[in-house]
């Protein structure tokens, strides 16, 4: 059964502040994967960046502190998210970030336009990740790089707990999202189905890497 967009944009806009202070209290586990997803991205000056899925804004912010003077953008569909988003940049002090209403799977700008894309989470949660890795290859330009975090099988203990909170509290419901608790399995990414989609998508080159609890792919067009 499908993922349901509409449902989905329901959850994550109803949790989108608790996800935001979760984040805060768990820092800790991003200690391994947000350097190397950073490292990887390279972000310099001058160039144009894009969050894709951007939340509460983390990495979209993160980006802006390496290069302060690169041009960049964070998409979501959730409101919620994106007012956190813009909040979050505002108290670390950048107000040029442009945070807007887009769709990882129809992507809001025009062919190669960006130098490159970051985007943790978020192909796991959508209906159609073979379409957002093809938009992710379209907007991008020749030459450019995407750099792609997934749950590794949802394993890690921060997201094993996120989930039993979520449960608990009764703010998620896979009937929502238009699929039933058995099916959550086959949208966990491994290794060789996330290489699948993105060399699928055109990327010449796919370099696959296990970074604590999270599959990381470094994509180059």
């Amino acid at each position: 059964m499908p993922i349901s967009k509409e449902g989905t944009v329901r959850l994550y806009d109803a949790i989108a502040p608790l996800y935001s202070f979760f984040r805060k209290i768990t820092h800790k586990s991003d200690d391994k994967i947000m350097p190397f997803m950073l490292n990887s991205l390279d972000p310099r000056n001058g160039e144009v960046i894009l969050d894709a899925g951007t939340g509460p804004g983390i990495y979209a912010i993160k980006i802006a502190e390496i290069a302060r003077d690169a041009q960049v953008y964070g998409i979501d569909l959730s409101p919620n998210f994106l007012k956190l988003a813009e909040r979050n940049a505002m108290k670390a002090g950048f107000n040029h970030i442009k945070f807007m209403k887009g769709d990882v799977e129809d992507i809001p700008f025009n062919d190669h336009h960006f130098d490159k894309i970051v985007c943790a989470g978020v192909l796991s949660a959508i209906p159609n990740p073979e379409q957002a890795a093809c938009e992710f290859y379209r907007v991008l330009k020749m030459g450019g790089r995407a750099v792609i975090q997934e749950p590794n099988g949802g394993l890690g203990a921060r997201d094993r707990y996120f989930l039993l909170l979520l449960y608990a509290i009764g703010l998620i419901n896979p009937k929502r999202r238009g699929f039933s608790v058995g099916d959550i399995p086959q949208y966990f990414f491994s290794q060789r189905s996330l290489r699948k989609i993105l060399e699928g998508a055109g990327f010449e080159r796919v370099e696959i890497a296990e970074v604590g609890s999270s599959i990381c792919a470094i994509c180059s067009k």
